[in-house]
């Protein structure tokens, strides 16, 4: 707290990936921890209400793309302003952003309160018990959705300034708050009303929103990366499509990504739940064993950023290329124990024996791709960091729908629930090999967005 604002544009360049990495990391494993937990105490209520929180959950972070976008798009252009020492245009933009992310998620939760049972019954939910469940779940969490687009701008906002501290000491306090709620609500112990699914739901809506307030107190009180004390409090619409016209390909790439994972899910309903679930679970699991690579993507951006911003292109590549070693090496490893032990970490969720049978099946083909998937995480985030936000977008789009989908929905016909899982496991392989090529090319070392002079009247996306 007593130095918020880190220079990336000196000193050692492991350093900094670390001291941001390890944080954001740990943030991520208790965030899944949390998700963990989670799972496990709705698990108890049966197959249905894992299956309709899987499934609300997909849809929901499909619509949370919009704040990938703004919350992408606003750290990229705050570590350039902060990298070019323009400090007053990084707060100005970052009050852009809050503003612009809270107008959005009322949008959102506008347009899709009434839209969420549709949604549902699109990706092929027929079973009235998870319907029912699915759409209970998506209601709270639509209601409170300002809370998911603030947390992820903000947290962005202060990585972009090089501290990932705050914002994992912030994570881990709502997170406790969380889990804390978690047991009271969903099965109504002590005086607490017995909701469910709902509980769920409400615990998750209480927990990010006292993180949300915890990290604006910061940002108003000047104990952040940037200030908003004296930024005055007004929409500028300039600003906001500078931040969108950056993000919108963040948030495409997203889109494609999460539309891809419902058409999988489209795809595998006609399995059952049992199917439903084990998809689920392994994808949950996918996530954990990526918490790594996303630690060191997302410390990779802002020390991208902000060289790229002090125009110090080279700096800029040797971050690319030690982050890239780092997240390889330690997604490979960890997945590794997924592929000879499948069958434990599943029963961390379930003891169905169907269940289980499906889901080691699913692991040891999605296993061998991490390797890929750390490829793609962390060369995608320092594209993103330096401003090209448009190829990653393509490249996601094309393996992932052009290549995993269209795969799975033939191989599917042919050789069953397998034929998803080689499609899954070759998008993967597919995404990470094309961004890497991508990459080397080197033309993301033109696409920085700012102007060094720091001046509105010079300054441009590319």
């Amino acid at each position: 707290m007593n130095k918020p604002r880190s220079d990336l544009t000196q000193g050692s360049l492991l350093h900094h990936l670390l001291k941001l990495a390890v944080p954001i990391t740990c943030g991520y494993i208790l965030q899944d921890a949390f998700n963990i937990v989670d799972m496990i105490f709705v698990g108890r209520l049966g197959p249905a209400a894992i299956a309709a929180v899987g499934y609300s959950g997909n849809l929901l972070r499909l619509v949370g793309i919009f704040s990938l976008g703004i919350s992408t798009g606003a750290g990229i252009m705050v570590a350039q302003y902060l990298g070019a020492r323009n400090h007053a245009q990084a707060s100005y933009v970052s009050m852009q952003a809050i503003l612009l992310a809270f107008f959005f998620s009322v949008g959102i939760s506008i347009v899709g309160y009434p839209l969420a049972e549709f949604g549902l019954r699109v990706i092929r939910t027929t079973e009235q018990d998870v319907l029912q469940l699915g759409t209970t779940y998506m209601h709270i969490i639509l209601v409170g959705i300002s809370t998911m687009f603030l947390s992820m701008t903000l947290g962005s906002i202060f990585r972009a300034g090089g501290d990932a501290v705050t914002p994992m000491i912030v994570l881990i306090f709502s997170t406790l708050i969380n889990i804390g709620l978690d047991p009271l609500l969903i099965f109504g112990l002590w005086h607490f009303p017995k909701l469910g699914v709902a509980g769920s739901a409400y615990a998750t809506l209480i927990g990010r929103g006292v993180g949300v307030v915890i990290l604006l107190v910061l940002c108003f009180s000047g104990r952040a990366p940037i200030s908003l004390r004296n930024v005055q409090f007004r929409t500028d619409l300039v600003e906001m499509l500078d931040i969108l016209r950056l993000g919108i390909y963040s948030s495409m790439q997203g889109f494609w990504r999460h539309f891809t994972r419902l058409g999988f899910l489209w795809v595998i309903n006609p399995y059952g739940k049992f199917a439903g679930a084990a998809y689920i679970i392994c994808m949950r699991l996918r996530i954990l064993v990526m918490n790594p690579g996303f630690g060191i993507a997302n410390a990779v951006a802002p020390v991208v950023g902000q060289n790229v911003g002090a125009d110090q292109i080279g700096r800029a590549e040797e971050t690319a290329r030690m982050g890239n070693i780092i997240g390889t090496s330690l997604m490979t490893g960890i997945g590794a124990l997924f592929l000879i032990f499948p069958s434990i970490f599943l029963r961390i969720f379930t003891d169905d024996l169907g269940v289980i049978e499906i889901g080691s099946d699913f692991l040891q083909w999605l296993s061998p791709t991490f390797g890929f998937i750390a490829f793609s995480l962390v060369l995608g985030k320092a594209l993103n960091g330096a401003g090209d936000t448009f190829s990653p977008m393509m490249i996601t789009l094309a393996a992932q729908l052009g290549v995993g989908l269209v795969l799975a929905i033939l191989l599917s016909h042919y050789i069953g629930l397998k034929g998803v899982w080689i499609g899954i496991a070759l998008s993967n392989v597919v995404q990470g090999g094309a961004m890497w090529l991508w990459y080397r090319t080197g033309r993301w070392k033109t696409k920085k967005v700012i102007n060094n002079g720091g001046s509105d009247s010079t300054r441009k996306v590319v």
